[in-house]
């Protein structure tokens, strides 16, 4: 034992077999082979790289061991990869995949002290949320831009982040129950995520959604023929009616019922005759003309009314559209806005955007921003690189099986070696990235 130097070592033996040794010794593997993809795609669609033109360094060069954007990339990295919280890179930082993707090659990445103080002191400000929000609307250009598709589907939707300390802008809201933020996101309807704002926990859901949306609009609109807007009812409000006409955008808002709608639609309450269908649910869809005390002028309100097997009364709701589709089309386009939700859930889920627990308002939001931009470099590589799926693969799919990905890395005249085992399924998905190009 000691003649091999297994004595030296910190080991695990399991009970079963007392022969095999485990220890934590092999610096020259890694468990994320995948670092070295995020940051392929990060270096092709310049993302991250131009924030240093954007972000004023004032540390002493003698004393500086780690660039701002080495430093940027290493927190977006290890969130994408399913290290959310900043205490693991003390232990990340010696991984040889994360230090070929930061370009330290030999050396050794940022600790968590050092990536906790660009939250807060670099990122969680005026110029740092600035260039974060920079980052994200280069990915986004990238997304939309490789689409080349002529219509635009965004979808806005609010969620909550449960605080549990004495963070600035926690506050109890009452419809969520709970001390929260309560963050606003954009997404289009393919799920590439336009943008995120972290606000106090006790705001309307539409507070902000109109000057939210105004930049997308602003630099988008004229990139497609088609722009179409969904929200759910806590959305619907004349200022949105109003500017989406104004800037020739298709809106389809959810209304709340109220008695006037439920008069007008009076004469279209009786169930339909005949069979009920196998689903046991029976629809219909009528168009109204409808102006609410807050509305200079009458819009177009589609009701869908569903009889369901068993239930005495039919279940209504109403959309307020400025579309000229069917009624029935229109309601299966508002009815495409749930996916939203697991969009946010993927998020909030897989790469905790929830995880707001800093102390300053600030440097939350700098947080949230982050994890939308790792969510955006990993819906690049789902969206453009991985090929010959039957279904859309998910964010936890693309982390368990081409982020944490196993290796053995090894340096030889002057050049990287990275060896994954030959048995790998799904190396067609890296060669994708790294040999096929753009």
């Amino acid at each position: 034992m000691l003649d091999i130097g297994e004595s030296q070592r910190e080991a695990i033996r399991p009970d079963y077999n007392r022969s095999i040794m485990i220890d934590f010794q092999g610096a020259s593997l890694s468990s994320d082979t995948g670092f070295i993809l995020l940051r392929e795609v990060d270096e092709r669609f310049k993302v991250i790289d131009p924030m240093k033109d954007c972000l004023e360094d004032l540390r002493l060069p003698s004393h500086t061991r780690h660039s701002m954007v080495q430093m940027i990339r290493q927190r977006v990295f290890q969130i994408a990869a399913g290290y959310e919280d900043c205490n693991d890179a003390d232990l990340l930082r010696v991984d040889p995949a994360l230090r070929l993707a930061l370009g330290k090659d030999h050396r050794l990445g940022a600790s968590q002290s050092m990536l906790s103080r660009l939250e807060n002191d670099i990122l969680g400000n005026v110029m740092g949320l600035e260039a974060l929000a920079g980052a994200l609307t280069r990915a986004t250009d990238a997304l939309l831009k490789r689409k080349n598709k002529r219509r635009l589907i965004i979808d806005l939707d609010c969620s909550e982040d449960p605080a549990h300390g004495k963070q600035e802008g926690v506050a109890y809201n009452g419809h969520f129950g709970k001390n929260c933020f309560h963050p606003l996101f954009c997404f289009t309807s393919e799920g590439d995520c336009l943008g995120a704002r972290l606000r106090p926990g006790n705001v309307h859901s539409a507070d902000g959604a109109l000057g939210f949306i105004k930049p997308l609009v602003k630099r988008y609109r004229s990139w497609f023929k088609l722009f179409w807007v969904r929200g759910d009812a806590a959305f619907a409000n004349p200022e949105t009616y109003e500017y989406c006409e104004e800037h020739r955008i298709t809106y389809f808002i959810r209304l709340s019922g109220n008695a006037i709608l439920m008069r007008l639609l009076e004469p279209y309450l009786n169930r339909p005759l005949g069979r009920p269908p196998k689903s046991g649910i029976q629809v219909k869809v009528v168009a109204l003309q409808y102006q609410a005390k807050s509305w200079h002028k009458p819009r177009r309100v589609v009701a869908k009314i569903e009889w369901h097997h068993g239930e005495l009364f039919p279940r209504i709701g109403f959309v307020v559209s400025n579309s000229r589709l069917p009624a029935g089309k229109v309601i299966k386009v508002y009815n495409g806005r749930g996916e939203v939700e697991n969009r946010i859930k993927e998020g909030k889920n897989t790469l905790r955007w929830d995880k707001t627990s800093c102390q300053r308002f600030e440097a939350n939001q700098a947080r949230l921003q982050m994890g939308v931009l790792a969510y955006s470099l990993l819906q690049m590589i789902r969206q453009f690189y991985v090929w010959g799926e039957e279904v859309k693969r998910s964010m936890d799919w693309l982390i368990k099986r081409l982020i944490k990905v196993g290796a053995r890395i090894s340096y030889h005249a002057r050049r990287w070696y990275v060896h994954i085992a030959s048995a790998f399924p799904l190396a067609h998905h890296y060669r994708a990235v790294l040999a096929w190009g753009p």
